[in-house]
């Protein structure tokens, strides 16, 4: 959390150089419970969380010049459950007629499977929820520039930011059943024919070793707003999930497994073509992702990554207040496997780079205004993969009343085929229901 510290300090900087009326700050109280029987992640199945949002407000004058995008949650009585996501903090300023200098942590769409799918290839994931990610942005210097018929974004960083995944409690080299949604790695090893508890050790890196990297991104758009259009954009990058090593020692009746991050390297190329039109947006996109695979010391067992090739169609149709959405996502490639030691054929690496690789996502959103004073939106969507064996219905309900109160319900329900070996299998029982309102000042 050292960088999430000094990013706050910075963020309390630039926000007291703007003006108040620019931001929209709101209170938020949620309540999260976890309604299957066979929840058995933690002891509690209800959490409870406040907080508070900063948006930039999508009407302010100044608008270009700073934008910011963050939440704050805290869980009482649990603190692994506490939160800060910054997706977005940067500042901008016009360079030409139709270019701007953008500098911060800003969202940007470098592919379409990428950003609809929250792969994490380009940009970061906020994965507190993994059923729920979030795309992050990049932090660094962006350069746009919109010409007719096409677009050009340059971007280049000495600072990388990974994935902010779950978080966890070590206590005597165990993990605690304190996170529901942080995946425990084996409890038991089985050693000389023995089976024998695991203690774990996490060998924290220095923030300057995993904070001080080199990103260089570049991205063409070449079409008009509507009509056809092509993007293709490349990146050289960290990835943003970090490699896993281990070594297991045998102390006494018990072993003793370190477990060791380290940043690894990736080059990304990924294209987008499609069609747009008053009624919506149809299109092609793939990703080509080149990882890595990261060197450790002698005697650590280390993953090793495979390249992978993502694709998949999207198409969204818009008829007032509905829009249609139909996307698929296939993944060839992308394996991780161990190489070490103390690797075993039927042990799963603890490295992860993809929560599933084939789906199809099926999503209707409601949108309409009543009266004026009351803004209703809606969300129905079905997710589902024949290859690995998983169902998700996912709904979301949001109500907006002016003056200046917002409720929400949303809710998440899983099936998987246990016999299919899917990521998505120790999530089959984290059926969930979340309640929310919140309050702008």
């Amino acid at each position: 959390m050292g960088v999430f510290r000094l990013i706050l300090l910075l963020l309390t900087c630039f926000v007291g150089s703007v003006s108040h009326s620019e931001i929209r700050t709101s209170l938020v109280a949620q309540g999260l419970s976890f309604i299957s029987p066979d929840y058995e992640n933690t002891k509690n199945k209800n959490f409870a969380f406040i907080g508070a949002t900063l948006r930039s407000r999508t009407n302010a004058k100044n608008e270009d010049a700073f934008k910011i995008n963050t939440t704050a949650l805290f869980s009482p009585g649990n603190n692994v459950l506490s939160y800060i996501n910054l997706r977005e903090i940067y500042f901008s300023s016009q360079t030409g007629s139709r270019s701007h200098l953008h500098i911060g942590r800003k969202l940007h769409n470098w592919s379409s499977l990428d950003s609809i799918w929250n792969l994490g290839v380009y940009q970061p994931q906020f994965k507190w929820n993994p059923l729920t990610p979030e795309n992050q942005g990049l932090t660094g210097i962006f350069w746009n520039k919109s010409e007719s018929g096409y677009g050009l974004t340059l971007f280049g960083s000495p600072l990388y930011i990974p994935d902010q995944g779950a978080s966890y409690e070590l206590k005597d080299g165990q993990f605690q059943a304190s996170n529901p949604w942080f995946q425990t790695p084996p409890q038991n090893i089985r050693f000389q024919n023995q089976l024998l508890p695991i203690d774990y050790n996490v060998e924290r890196p220095e923030t300057s070793s995993v904070v001080f990297q080199t990103l260089l991104g570049a991205q063409l758009r070449l079409g008009e707003s509507k009509g056809s259009f092509a993007h293709f954009s490349a990146m050289a990058k960290p990835a943003n999930q970090l490699a896993l090593g281990y070594k297991g020692v045998l102390v006494t009746t018990r072993v003793r497994v370190d477990v060791i991050p380290k940043v690894y390297f990736e080059n990304n190329y990924a294209a987008d073509f499609g069609y747009r039109a008053d009624w919506g947006v149809a299109q092609i996109s793939a990703i080509y992702n080149q990882p890595r695979s990261p060197s450790f010391d002698d005697g650590v067992n280390r993953p090793v990554f495979k390249e992978s090739l993502m694709w998949g169609p999207q198409i969204l149709y818009r008829m007032d207040p509905i829009d249609l959405f139909l996307g698929y996502l296939d993944t060839s490639g992308g394996e991780i496997t161990d190489s070490g030691p103390d690797v075993s054929a039927d042990r799963k690496s603890l490295s992860e780079r993809f929560l599933y690789k084939q789906a199809v996502l099926l999503q209707a959103n409601y949108g309409e205004v009543f009266q004026k004073t009351l803004q209703y939106n809606a969300s129905l969507q079905y997710k589902f993969s024949t290859k690995e064996g998983f169902r998700e219905i996912r709904m979301k309900n949001k109500m907006n009343l002016r003056g200046p109160w917002a409720f929400w319900l949303d809710l998440i329900l899983i099936d998987t085929d246990s016999a299919k070996l899917s990521n998505m299998e120790s999530y089959k029982s984290q059926d969930q229901v979340l309640l929310g309102v919140s309050y702008d000042l």
